[in-house]
């Protein structure tokens, strides 16, 4: 019998149960992105208040590995008590949703935390939040415990100063990862100095040994200190100043400002677009950005038929606009609306993609008329690589990806090469790309064939960074390797990347643990990041870990997968026992069994899942390690890094 459905049989879940229940709604998951989501939305606040006129630093303090403690010198939190909940404001913003001043324009022009969840979401999910504010002459404390007050309001001391201090401690019930990472933190703080010329932001991590680390970032010239310093530090430039366009507009709400700078590389890259709306990194773009391409799409294809460039049949347009191009946007909003709690994509208010639209086109064409040798630079390139492009098409026969091509043409391409899954979910399927045929051999036989494929490499395949500085696409394509990568993921490359038809949820890269096998991973990782980058970007590229070492004792059998855990297993596991040690120099090593139960059985293996944490730190590192002309950088990073070994197994 079905049990009665009344009124009473309604939850209601209040402050911090709502939350904690249910924290994948406000901070988007529970992993990596969310944990570091917390200390953003703190620093988010801080920026608002300069945003405001009022903060001139800010100063995050990583205090213990899984403590962060945010400070700056604005207005301070207000503490006196709200006219209609009638308890202190600071309270309200603690525990209840949709509050704040950022609701309010008066206090706020623009602002990053419309959605009002950010501070609530911090004190909800944390073991212990604490708050110093200063204001009104005097120094007020605050404390809550996974979201419940432990400490009540109260004044600490006399202060003539102004400004907010938070601490706090992720819970580790709540999330699965349980540090902070310092270059993810570190990228954050960059990225809000550069976006706010004047504003000084300082990073001290108090974890390491010694001596706390200090970092001051301060871009007087923001965003162009940004776009030539440090995304194309290194790299050959097309012209050697970025191209700035700035303006401003009224819109409902208050003044909407925009600026833009960009550059291009001597290259055929993919574009690299970095947008920021009130401080506000959107990953995945939105109004802003659609309404610069609509401008520059229009203007460059009025210069180009103004100065009769290109063929009748050639368009200039966003593809054709894209290769080697670097942009950074940033736009101060009002009523700023953004997709999800992450704000990863700004889709509010529509009046803006209209005022930036006629702001850019405007400039650009003032620009442009003063500057036309730049913009003949421009669209010569631009065409030139379209038509390099197209031409390298032809030769591969539409080998970019699987528009066009019959299934008999992929399977040409794969045959004897590709060892597929029986499964149709996308989301179940897994990619080994494996080094060797012997260690193909033993994955093959190995893996659960529901579900994982395999497609073993023969050899090392092409340093991809040197052909594109050669500018030799056709080089690339035309390699065998590369080629069956290509048509075995299934969602082409460059600008003709396609998420949606990518065949397998995770591409797992498969070397053994030696110098070759690390070279191999250098190698697809450097193929990975030019050609497919959303890959990257959406963490479906992973690294397998297989063990190091085997020791065995009697019937039992242990793995290591490095010196330290060897170690710590001969100790504990097996130190009155007489054990054997194996080290592996390679998959092939391994029977199928063992290779399954170490590397491939999602129950028992690890993963590193590949992310980037900085862009421009990880484009500038793959130049550094994988480019040509670069010997004094790279000997200089080798030396900073180089770990020498002392086992001689591990020069392998």
């Amino acid at each position: 019998m079905s049990k009665e459905y009344t009124s009473a049989s309604i939850s209601v879940l209040q402050f911090p149960e709502n939350i904690r229940t249910r924290p994948d709604m406000y901070i988007g998951d529970r992993e990596i992105d969310g944990y570091h989501h917390l200390a953003f939305e703190v620093i988010d606040n801080s920026v608002d208040e300069h945003l405001a006129g009022y903060a001139k630093h800010i100063v995050v303090r990583l205090l213990q590995t899984n403590i962060v403690e945010i400070i700056d010198d604005g207005r301070g939190i207000p503490v006196d008590p709200h006219p209609q909940k009638k308890i202190p404001a600071i309270e309200l913003i603690l525990t209840e949703l949709h509050s704040g001043g950022k609701f309010n324009r008066q206090v706020y022009g623009v602002s990053g935390g419309l959605h009002g969840v950010g501070l609530t979401a911090v004190n909800a999910l944390s073991t212990f939040l604490e708050i110093e504010v200063k204001r009104n002459g005097k120094k007020y404390f605050i404390r809550y415990e996974k979201g419940i007050k432990k400490e009540p309001l109260k004044i600490i001391g006399d202060d003539p100063a102004t400004g907010t201090t938070i601490r706090f401690q992720p819970d580790d019930t709540i999330f699965q990862v349980h540090s902070f990472s310092q270059a993810i933190l570190r990228a954050r703080l960059r990225e809000v100095a550069f976006l706010n010329p004047g504003l000084e932001v300082v990073f001290e991590d108090h974890t390491v040994s010694g001596e706390p680390t200090r970092e001051v970032f301060c871009f007087p010239n923001g965003i162009v200190d940004f776009l030539r310093d440090e995304l194309n530090r290194g790299e050959e430039l097309l012209f050697p100043e970025p191209i700035v366009i700035q303006g401003e507009k009224e819109i409902e709400g208050g003044t909407l400002k925009v600026q833009i700078a960009f550059l291009y590389r001597n290259t055929g890259d993919d574009p690299e677009i970095y947008s920021y709306t009130n401080s506000i990194h959107t990953k995945s773009h939105g109004i802003h950005v659609d309404a610069f391409w609509m401008a520059y799409e229009k203007i460059m294809q009025d210069f180009a038929e103004r100065l009769n460039l290109g063929r009748k049949d050639e368009k200039i347009d966003k593809k054709t606009l894209s290769f080697g191009f670097t942009c950074v946007i940033n736009t101060l909003i009002p009523n700023a609306e953004f997709k999800g709690q992450t704000k990863d994509k700004l889709t509010e208010p529509i009046a803006a993609r209209t005022a930036i639209r006629d702001i850019v086109e405007g400039a650009l064409f003032v620009f442009f008329e003063k500057n036309i040798d730049l913009a003949e630079k421009i669209i010569q390139k631009s065409l030139l690589e379209q038509r390099a492009l197209e031409e390298a098409e032809k030769a591969r026969q539409g080998v970019r990806n699987n528009v066009g091509r019959s299934k008999r043409e992929t399977a040409t391409i794969v045959a004897g090469k590709l060892a597929d899954c029986t499964s149709r979910k996308k989301e179940i399927r897994e990619l080994f790309i494996v080094e060797g045929d012997s260690a193909g051999g033993s994955a093959k036989q190995g893996r659960n064939r529901e579900f994982q494929a395999i497609l073993p490499l023969r050899g090392k395949i092409l340093n991809v960074e040197k052909k594109i500085e050669r500018q030799n696409l056709n080089t690339i394509l035309a390699n065998e390797e590369i080629k069956t990568m290509i048509a075995v993921i299934g969602t082409g490359y460059y600008s003709y990347f396609d998420i949606e038809k990518l065949n397998y949820n995770k591409i797992i890269i498969m070397t053994d643990a030696d110098v070759d096998g690390s070279h191999i991973r250098t190698l697809l990782l450097t193929f990975f990041y030019r050609f497919m980058r959303p890959l990257i970007e959406e963490g479906h590229v992973y690294i397998a870990q297989p063990p190091l070492y085997k020791i065995t004792a009697g019937k039992r059998i242990e793995y290591a997968y490095s010196d330290q855990e060897k170690d710590e297993l001969i100790e504990k596991v097996f130190k009155n026992s007489k054990y054997d040690i194996q080290r592996y120099k390679g998959l092939g090593e391994m029977n199928p069994e063992q290779l399954w139960e170490t590397t491939m059985n999602p129950e028992t293996r690890k993963l590193l899942r590949v992310s980037i944490t900085d862009f421009e730190e990880a484009n500038n590192m793959v130049r550094v390690l994988m480019g040509e002309n670069v010997g004094g950088e790279r000997k200089e990073f080798i030396l900073k890094n180089v770990n020498f070994v002392t086992n001689v197994d591990d020069i392998a």
